[in-house]
């Protein structure tokens, strides 16, 4: 068996060279190149029994397990021998962790799990639900009313006996999506009647990151709290569930009481983690099979508050949530109030095609000097890419973005840093309270005559809080994101911008997720010939988790 290493990075050859040394040959390298190949991807495994379309033979999955059985380096579920791979009865090969991560989590889904009676569809429901389980999912999609649901689900827990004393936590997997958690909850809270809720709900500890509530620490493989050092919780809600990887919610379950109440939160046809594993809608396709051990813990919100269901923008995210492409050709070019598209230009000519859209949308954040009024106009527009690099990548469109703006006068780049230049953080940096994704912006004091810099940023107590540029963590600006960073996000009007090029990357998922983002109107530029293989196109990630759900025994898999 020869492969081809085109696509071979210098992690995938040391990992494969690593696992040739315990033995077995050409063979067990080869598989553990492309499992290295694989997990980058986001997979969790590798499916022995699927041959890559780069090997030029592919031997049998019965000739597999010979050949990986002479291995030292491959163990069988249930080895006492800590081997580093590990494969499975099914014909998955797995990095030892990852098994062992998912093997937790399915154990620790089935236990929460056990008993559920059965949930149903729409608020009421999933309020029921949350209130009787100590499991609880629900997936619904932009404007199907989650936090208002989850809203009811608090006020639920802290009027039951004993509720004034309920340790409840809320989180994201984001600083920014915990932000907007945080803040959509807090003004619904004031309009609740009962003074007693409101003022039970008002003393919750503010929402946080995942890596926060578990204590993740910066170089330590372990956090603060785990098995043995359990989260002092009864009940916890996570936001944006569809962004937690394989690895952290493995993590979050084994350090979460079995007692507390779990609700987990989000919309099962978005982007999965950029990390391994797609746990959401590994859980929400479990809980579809029948008498799956989760059928009775799944509410799916499908009606829509935001758009109504015949607006422009819903019909358009479910027919790409649906893989029709005809429907999705068909209403792009009908346009409408909401949805608008335009074929990408001719190489060079994306720049002068955005300078309109983009001195509109740009234009009222960037005259506007106080800065709580410019961060919420600079949240109305935002343009969104598949890809960073490229003709059409957010490297090249912040770039176009800040040329065009500079020759309208709306900025002055002058040095690294000028008034009016929109940031995006890309490492958490708790010292500063500032995470990955959080976007803030550059302008003066207002009022101040010596026009000394700082970095505005959103905050849930003062409105805006301000930080010295020269203490920001690393960060890119962000007139341009990609669909990937933009989740946990909405922006009033989105251009949202697709490749040149058709590439596996251009699903199904990746354009729902960038549609969803918009909350008023969502503008597409895209090659018309390529629309079609992406919205048919799924993101499809190996793993196990849904059977090892499935499996309703302790035994390995």
């Amino acid at each position: 068996m020869t492969l081809s290493e085109t696509s071979q990075s210098p992690i995938d050859l040391h990992f494969a060279l690593f696992i040739g040394r315990f033995g077995g040959g050409a063979e067990v390298s080869a598989a553990a190149d492309l499992l290295s190949r694989a997990v980058r991807q986001g997979h969790l495994c590798l499916d022995l029994s699927q041959s890559p379309p780069e090997a030029a033979s592919w031997p049998s999955p019965a000739r597999w397990r010979e050949i990986l059985a002479r291995s030292r380096a491959v163990g069988s579920p249930g080895d006492a021998a800590a081997t580093p791979l590990v494969l499975d009865h099914a014909g998955r090969l797995y990095l030892r962790r990852f098994y062992e991560y998912e093997t937790a989590l399915a154990a620790a889904i089935r236990r929460r799990a056990s008993g559920n009676p059965g949930a149903g569809e729409g608020q009421d429901a999933a309020v029921t639900a949350a209130l009787r389980e100590k499991l609880t999912l629900i997936s619904g999609g932009p404007g199907t009313g989650k936090t208002t649901t989850v809203r009811r689900i608090l006020a639920g827990w802290v009027s039951e006996p004993g509720g004034e004393t309920l340790r409840i936590a809320l989180c994201a997997p984001t600083g920014k999506a915990a932000a907007r958690l945080e803040e959509a909850l807090r003004e619904g809270f004031a309009t609740l009647e009962d003074a007693a809720v409101r003022e039970r709900l008002a003393t919750l500890p503010r929402a946080g990151t995942l890596d926060s509530l578990l204590g993740t620490r910066p170089g330590c493989a372990t956090p603060r709290h785990h098995a043995a050092n359990p989260l002092p919780l009864d009940a916890l809600v996570v936001d944006e569930a569809s962004m937690v990887a394989l690895p952290q919610m493995a993590r979050l379950l084994a350090a979460l009481p079995e007692n507390a109440r779990l609700l987990l939160l989000g919309d099962r046809d978005q982007l999965a983690s950029v990390a391994p594993g797609s746990v959401l809608a590994d859980l929400v396709d479990a809980a579809g099979v029948p008498a799956s051990p989760l059928a009775g813990s799944l509410v799916m919100l499908r009606r829509n508050y935001r758009f109504g269901n015949e607006s422009g923008i819903h019909r358009l995210a479910q027919a790409i949530r649906a893989g029709d492409a005809p429907q999705t050709a068909s209403l792009l070019a009908k346009g409408g109030d909401q949805i608008s598209a335009s074929p990408l230009p001719a190489p060079g000519g994306l720049a002068a095609a955005l300078r309109e859209p983009l001195l509109s949308g740009y234009g009222p954040a960037l005259r506007e000097r106080d800065p709580a009024r410019a961060l919420a106009l600079l949240g109305e527009f935002r343009l969104l890419a598949a890809v960073r690099q490229g003709p059409c990548g957010v490297e090249e469109l912040n770039l176009h973005a800040a040329a065009l703006l500079h020759q309208a006068g709306l900025i002055r780049r002058e040095g690294r840093f000028y008034a009016g230049l929109p940031l995006m953080i890309t490492r958490n940096d708790p010292t500063v309270r500032l995470f990955n994704g959080d976007i803030g912006l550059i302008l003066p004091e207002p009022g101040d005559p010596s026009g000394r810099l700082w970095a505005w940023f959103p905050d849930a107590e003062a409105g805006v809080r301000r930080i010295a540029p020269v203490r920001l963590p690393p960060h890119e600006p962000a007139y341009a994101m990609t669909i990937h960073k933009s989740q946990g996000s909405e922006f009033g009007e989105v251009h949202l911008i697709l490749p040149e090029r058709d590439l596996p990357l251009l699903t199904r998922e990746l354009l729902y997720t960038g549609v969803t983002r918009a909350r008023h109107r969502v503008h597409l530029w895209y090659d018309p010939a390529l629309l079609a293989p992406a919205v048919e196109r799924r993101a499809e990630r190996l793993s196990g988790l849904r059977d090892a759900i499935l499996n309703d025994s302790d035994s390995p898999r």
